[in-house]
């Protein structure tokens, strides 16, 4: 650990635009959910048998007549104690043999002795080089691929070794991730890819693995459109947007914190966020708060559009007396504005772990004494034991040292984003596949969403999965953003929101 921390230097707005979408970073927190294996009890030895009582006999018994003197005593009768029935022993039962496990050519990408996986993930030194860019972030792929050699070495995946294709794409459009697409699901033909994409344009490409190719897919955030359309082929170890919002009206009510925020204007990034915000409208509304005004950011991309717009927006708050605003999805010039031009209000974002560069230097616009809550996950990761063991294989088999966001002093390599996406996203590839059994397929793959035993993923004390929850992370904590501190202050959790 790093003694001490140094202030980063600020990065412009449209890169932490980029990686904002790019780098999803995950929940933290929580501990070991595997549960130890009861034994079985032996079987109690059955109780000894009673003693017959003897005979009662009234007074004293009569001695019998014999020729013997008369002044010799009778000798005296004796009651041997019967002795106690010992119970037998259990049987001990013979063991049953396992049944032999026959691995098989089951499917595209599945061999008897190997699951091809692909491995999509972002170019960060070719996106330096090309917009001319200094970003701190080490590539995905090799972090990732030491996890997979620790995994085979521990035996694969019901006896499975993965393999691996590596495929990079620019967080910029849609064109180098549609080829990496492309490569990995038509030209290698594996059978699922892991990490997914992500970025401005880039993000969409994830529905050309599960809808275009019908190919398996962790990682990434499915809209519950995206979810239903894949039917079970992508899943990811985060919670959704969607769901991370709403959950962040109930902790705001189990918290008894609504009469104080209420009322509450709610602004969305874009236009297809209106479903989103208007459900959002309904659960603040079921819970007791006033929502007089519900909008979304029309003029995404255009700054002095958006201002203009989003002016409009604070007039309409002042005039309602709205006291809070809850912002959902990434629009830096909506936020910048707001903060700069209206820094009363309360501000709510529901997907706090989208905010980790927040502990290196705050948002543009953003300023002392504005108060933010946010939901976000566990608060130390660090305390995770299945965290720390994929910390400890990558910087062994790299020699390089992972430190989490706060820790980092300007210039220092970010390995953080790689590890926790590697660490998160291959252990729920693992448990599912495994669940599946050894005839792999797409379909034993959906059938094992509702079989997975205690499905866990590091660094999150609360999971959950299902043919129907394909997010699986529950656990979120309240947290409110100091300023000053340059930290997130914990208010309220762990909360259990599955």
């Amino acid at each position: 650990m790093k003694d001490g921390k140094r202030k980063a230097s600020a990065l412009p707005r449209w890169i932490l635009v980029l990686l904002a979408l790019a780098l999803v970073a995950g929940a933290c927190g929580g501990g070991n959910d595997d549960d130890d294996d009861a034994g079985a009890e032996a079987p109690q030895p059955t109780a000894a048998a009673t003693a017959p009582e003897p005979a009662d006999a009234d007074g004293e018994a009569e001695t019998a007549p014999t020729e013997s003197d008369p002044d010799e005593p009778a000798p005296a009768q004796t009651q041997e104690e019967p002795a106690e029935a010992e119970a037998p022993a259990p049987e001990e039962a013979p063991e049953a043999t396992p049944e032999p496990i026959v691995l098989t050519d089951s499917f595209r990408g599945v061999t008897s002795e190997a699951i091809l996986i692909g491995h999509s993930s972002i170019d960060f030194e070719k996106l330096n080089a090309d917009f001319g860019l200094d970003l701190p972030y080490q590539n995905f792929g090799p972090p990732f691929l030491a996890l997979v050699d620790w995994y085979n070495e521990q035996g694969g995946v019901l006896g499975r070794r993965l393999e691996v294709v590596s495929e990079l794409f620019l967080p910029v459009g849609a064109t180098t991730a549609e080829a990496a697409c492309l490569k990995l699901t038509e030209d290698q033909k594996v059978f699922a890819v892991i990490n997914g994409f992500a970025g401005p344009g880039a993000e969409q490409v994830n529905t050309c693995v599960t809808e275009l190719h019908d190919t398996i897919l962790v990682g990434g955030l499915p809209t519950p459109e995206q979810a239903e359309a894949s039917g079970g082929l992508w899943v990811s170890p985060q919670m959704s947007l969607e769901r991370r919002n709403t959950a962040m009206v109930s902790i705001l009510e189990q918290t008894g914190r609504i009469d104080d925020l209420s009322p509450v204007m709610i602004i969305g990034s874009h236009p297809e966020q209106q479903a989103l915000i208007d459900g959002i409208a309904d659960e603040l509304r079921a819970a007791g708060a006033e929502v007089p005004v519900v909008g979304v950011v029309t003029t995404t991309g255009d700054q002095a559009a958006t201002q203009a717009e989003m002016d409009v927006y604070v007039e309409r708050a002042r005039s309602d007396g709205v006291k809070s605003i809850l912002l959902t999805g990434e629009e830096n010039y909506r936020n910048t504005h707001l903060w700069s031009t209206a820094p009363e209000f309360v501000y709510l974002i529901g997907n706090g772990d989208r905010l980790s560069d927040w502990q290196r230097e705050p948002p543009e616009g953003l300023q002392s004494g504005i108060k933010v809550f946010t939901a976000r996950g566990g608060p130390s990761p660090m305390d995770d034991s299945r965290i720390l063991h994929c910390i400890d294989v990558i910087e062994d088999a790299l020699g390089i040292e992972i430190l989490p966001l706060e820790e980092l002093d300007e210039g220092d390599v970010q390995h953080w984003a790689g590890m926790i996406n590697a660490c998160r996203d291959l252990a729920m590839f693992v448990q599912i596949a495994e669940a599946a059994g050894p005839d792999l397929t797409n379909e034993s793959w959906v059938a094992a969403l509702d079989n997975v035993p205690d499905i866990s993923v590091p660094g999150v004390a609360f999971a959950s999965l299902s043919s129907n929850k394909v997010d699986a992370a529950d656990e979120l904590f309240l947290v409110e953003y100091d300023f000053d501190a340059r930290a997130f202050i914990e208010l309220a959790g762990p909360i259990d929101v599955g």
